[in-house]
């Protein structure tokens, strides 16, 4: 039997909190440390859906991505998203934990594995932890073969089996190195151009930025925020699959439809 301390020890092994941004509020979130764990829920996102069916499954822990509370709350009304959530935490006696730039910058996480995903080999850092040794955010380096954006693009879009991305470049463009950041990360195309990689891997781009970012040298391929991270529950089922515990591992989708 495992208590949420003994998870909050396993997960911060592998990403520690120290290795969050400062704007962030990776850790844990809600719950009894000393609660007993039989039903560890694992997530990308901590939303209506998710706590609800965490609740329905009977967890008692949640592993989430994505955290909660990220400016504090001044009040808590049941009639908002966030009042509801944690409402329904506290009676049902779900602890919540989130790994969030925590596990972004972690080696073994999220850009690791996905730079992994995208047959990036002779994996380097982009904006390197100076306290945490192979630690920090995004990840460039060579493809193991050269390929066409739109080559390139089609293989974002089967290694992270999403039916949409958006491309901006010469899709007949030749790519030699790229660079990764799972979600949000265009606060990284500046380094990873300098760096030398001529296409950049992300989400949430803002048109301005995308077009700014082209007219200075390197692509852009925006898959999507939930096709760049949701492998994260892969990354947390890993940890525990030695554990004597029962993982279930969030059944959501991604917000945006495609049609």
């Amino acid at each position: 039997m495992l208590l949420a301390k003994d998870i909050i020890e396993i997960i911060e092994n592998a990403a520690p909190r120290e290795l969050q941004y400062s704007w962030d509020n990776s850790g844990f979130l809600c719950g009894n440390r000393n609660k007993e764990v039989e039903k560890l829920y694992i997530t990308l996102d901590t939303n209506v859906y998710t706590v609800n069916e965490a609740a329905a499954a009977g967890a008692d822990m949640i592993l989430s991505h994505h955290p909660i509370l990220f400016r504090g709350a001044n009040n808590i009304d049941y009639d908002t998203p966030q009042g509801y959530i944690l409402k329904e935490l506290v009676k049902n006696d779900i602890a919540l934990y989130a790994a969030h730039t925590s596990m972004d910058c972690a080696n073994g996480g999220i850009n690791d594995i996905l730079a992994d995903k995208l047959g990036i080999i002779n994996k380097k850092i982009i904006e390197k932890n100076n306290s945490y040794e192979g630690c920090g955010l995004g990840r460039y380096g060579e493809l193991e073969k050269s390929l066409t954006l739109r080559e390139f693009a089609e293989t974002v879009k089967q290694a992270l089996k999403t039916p949409f991305v958006r491309v901006c470049g010469d899709l007949d463009a030749e790519i030699k190195k790229a660079a990764v950041g799972g979600g949000a990360c265009d606060d990284l195309i500046p380094e990873a151009k300098r760096l030398g990689a001529e296409v950049m891997v992300t989400a949430d781009m803002k048109y301005h930025n995308a077009m700014d970012s082209v007219e200075s040298g390197i692509y852009i391929i925006d898959a999507g925020h939930y096709p760049t991270e949701n492998f994260v529950t892969e990354i947390f089922e890993n940890l525990f699959k030695n554990a004597d515990i029962e993982i279930i591992r969030s059944t959501e989708k991604d917000v945006f439809k495609f049609i």
